[in-house]
């Protein structure tokens, strides 16, 4: 079971991204192979590869935190060395945080609404916004949880050799 676990922290988000990926590509092939060959498509298509392309930035957005690999300009940590770079991710990692439980605290409040109102996906007839909505609180929530993992992971890296990786997890200290 622990390798299962193993296996899902290592890898959950590449899937997930390759997942909706996948269908985001499918979907539009065959969306446009439907307007411009059948001159016929459907709403449905359209609206789902958006809400798949935004489940899979959302899910990005957590690998990358996972990581620390996302686009950043880095000169200041280059600069610092132990304590100091410690300190200044640790204050990152807070900021991180704060930002994340205010989005997941109001996105929740969005999609609690649109269950509450019965909003409708357009282009749908029975299908709830909030299972699109979802895609912001899932993949904040799952971001803060990469980002206390981040966060122990720079702790442990800085209590074992008094330095902090500059980038990701497999980075040496520079």
């Amino acid at each position: 079971m622990k390798r299962v676990w193993a296996i899902l922290d290592q890898h959950l988000e590449r899937w997930l991204m390759s997942a909706f990926y996948g269908y985001f590509c499918v979907i539009i092939l065959v969306e446009v192979i439907r307007r411009y060959v059948f001159e016929n498509s459907s709403t449905w298509g359209e609206m789902t590869a958006r809400y798949a392309f935004v489940y899979l930035v959302y899910f990005a957005v957590a690998e990358v935190a996972k990581t620390r690999d996302h686009i950043r300009v880095d000169v200041v940590p280059r600069l610092l060395r132990g304590k100091a770079r410690f300190i200044l991710y640790a204050y990152i990692d807070v900021l991180y945080l704060v930002l994340a439980a205010l989005v997941l605290y109001y996105s929740t409040q969005v999609v609690g609404l649109s269950i509450r109102n019965g909003t409708l996906v357009t282009g749908f007839s029975n299908v709830n916004l909030a299972y699109a909505q979802a895609a912001l609180p899932l993949g904040t929530a799952l971001l803060i949880f990469r980002v206390f993992q981040r966060f122990r992971r720079t702790w442990r890296a800085y209590a074992q050799s008094g330095e902090t990786p500059l980038g990701g997890f497999g980075d040496e200290p520079q």
